[in-house]
């Protein structure tokens, strides 16, 4: 066996893989690289954030499930909104409480052989070092600068109110310090110090000190299906996860596949048109969620039409920024994990001086009266984030999994399927074309963009009542897509995004 770890960027990758020369395993690897991300990365990730990860455990026949997402605070009230129809990105009812540190601190002490001090220096060394701006982070730091620039959280990014030019050395030692309070007094010091009294009123009081004093991340059972002989596992709801399973399950159960596309883009959307019905806060009650049971699987899939695409009314309820990254070590030893500011730069809401910004998860919620997933103090809204682990006879095969929001489980299904049936391997599969669906809620058409298409497989769409359109380049924001496989001579293999860019963002040794 050996040790790999993929994430969308070099410094995360390289920075995490240090870990395992210093006696890591694959979860302080991954913790390292998620810390690194949020530092050199915060459009994408950051301390201010939610938390999921899949661990896949050697002798285990299944992966444990860390939710370290939060709930929206006690003292939200839906009437504070009643002018607006969605809940604003920058609105302090975006913001419910950042998982991540608890996050850390479960992986940790469960299944961690650093000391969580010898994972933080490595970021605070980085902080006060410095790092080059990426032409990632210019562009969110450019698009709000208006918001950020004037806040204490946001000095480290601009000068005279303009963000640095990309490549330009940036450093962030005001996060630099909050993580040496971290370090010095314990991560639970996040939760229960003048940090969490500043998140509170960084948020107008929505979220109290006792919101953050009392929170604690719960470890769940993943959700699970068996697809054309490999065991599929991922994060149950509040989150869309369960979307790739079915997806795929559905591809399978139909019987008529002569169009391989059309097949797979009706399976998606089919099962895409109830994700806002079904995906919600069950409560602790996760046996009501229906999403992956066969029967409702199969029952869906009667609604697939070989000659033409759908319209799928689902009307009654059944009950942005992200990282994605994962790692293997030498015992087998395997990590999911996805880490999110949600939407950009997050809220763009500061936290004081200490250097970081708040997620806007809380944009997950509607306000819809007596909707299931209508915003409600101590819930947990929809989530976009899809981390999934793939095992076959009770051994690790593979492990996948990508940021883009509302997208991820589409990219996901059409980057597995010809995997699972041997058409192509990951190195392949990562450099073909990819497609997303806009609109995929009830009773909506088929509008499909493709990075690129074949006129005749175009075509074939169109005729099918598929409207079809092209952006004729990679998109970035179709990934990336992080692959770690176990190759025929049992070793794991990382397989980074060609979408990534050209510095190299996994390490295999």
């Amino acid at each position: 066996m050996n040790n790999v770890i993929v994430s969308p960027h070099y410094l995360s990758t390289e920075l995490g893989s240090t870990v395992f020369k210093k006696g890591g395993n694959a979860v302080d690897a991954a913790i390292t690289t998620n810390l690194v991300q949020g530092i050199v990365a915060p459009e994408t990730c950051g301390i201010g954030g939610d938390l999921f990860a899949l661990i896949w455990i050697p002798g285990k026949n299944k992966p444990e499930f860390l939710d370290a997402s939060g709930y929206a605070g006690s003292l939200v009230n839906i009437e504070s909104l009643a002018n607006y129809k969605n809940i604003p990105l920058n609105h302090p009812l975006s913001v419910t409480i950042p998982g991540a540190v608890a996050g850390w601190i479960e992986l940790s002490n469960k299944y961690g052989n650093l000391p969580i001090k010898e994972i933080l220096d490595i970021g605070i060394n980085l902080c006060h070092e410095g790092f080059k701006l990426s032409n990632e982070l210019y562009s969110s730091l450019t698009k709000y600068s208006s918001e950020l620039s004037g806040q204490k959280s946001g000095y480290a990014f601009y000068r005279n109110s303009e963000p640095f030019s990309p490549a330009s050395i940036i450093r962030r030692p005001q996060l630099g310090k909050t993580l040496e309070l971290l370090k010095d007094n314990g991560l639970d010091y996040f939760y229960n110090s003048d940090i969490a009294n500043e998140i509170s009123k960084s948020t107008n009081g929505f979220i109290t000190k006792d919101d953050l004093s009392n929170y604690k991340p719960a470890w769940r059972e993943p959700l699970h299906i068996n697809i054309y002989g490999y065991d599929g596992w991922t994060s149950p709801p509040s989150t869309q996860g369960y979307l790739t399973l079915s997806a795929l399950k559905g591809f399978e159960i139909i019987d008529d596949k002569e169009d391989y596309l059309h097949t797979l883009i009706e399976s998606y959307r089919i099962f895409a048109a109830d994700r806002d019905n079904i995906t919600y806060d069950y409560m602790g009650q996760d046996d009501n969620f229906k999403g992956t049971d066969y029967a409702y699987i199969k029952d869906k899939v009667k609604q697939f039409n070989s000659s033409t695409s759908g319209k799928f009314n689902s009307p009654q309820s059944h009950g942005g920024g992200t990282a994605y990254m994962n790692s293997v070590d030498e015992s087998g030893l395997g990590v999911s994990l996805i880490q999110s500011n949600f939407h950009g730069i997050g809220s763009r809401i500061g936290v004081g001086s200490y250097g970081f910004f708040l997620h806007n998860r809380g944009c997950g919620f509607n306000l819809i009266q007596n909707h299931p997933n209508v915003i409600h103090p101590g819930k947990k809204p929809l989530h976009t984030l899809s981390p999934t682990i793939w095992s076959k006879n009770n051994e690790l095969e593979f492990i996948v999994g990508t940021r883009g929001g509302r997208y991820q489980p589409q990219l996901l299904a059409q980057h597995i399927l010809p995997y699972i049936l041997e058409k192509s391997s990951f190195e392949e599969i990562v450099k073909k074309p990819r497609w997303s669906i806009e609109y995929f809620g009830s009773n909506t058409d088929s509008e499909i963009k493709f990075e690129f298409i074949e006129e005749s497989a175009k075509n074939s769409l169109i005729s099918k009542g598929h409207r079809v359109t092209a952006e004729e380049k990679l998109v970035a924001g179709y990934g990336p897509i992080s692959t770690i496989y176990k190759n025929q001579s049992g070793n794991f293999i990382g397989v980074p995004d060609v979408r990534v860019g050209t510095e190299k963002a996994f390490n295999n040794s």
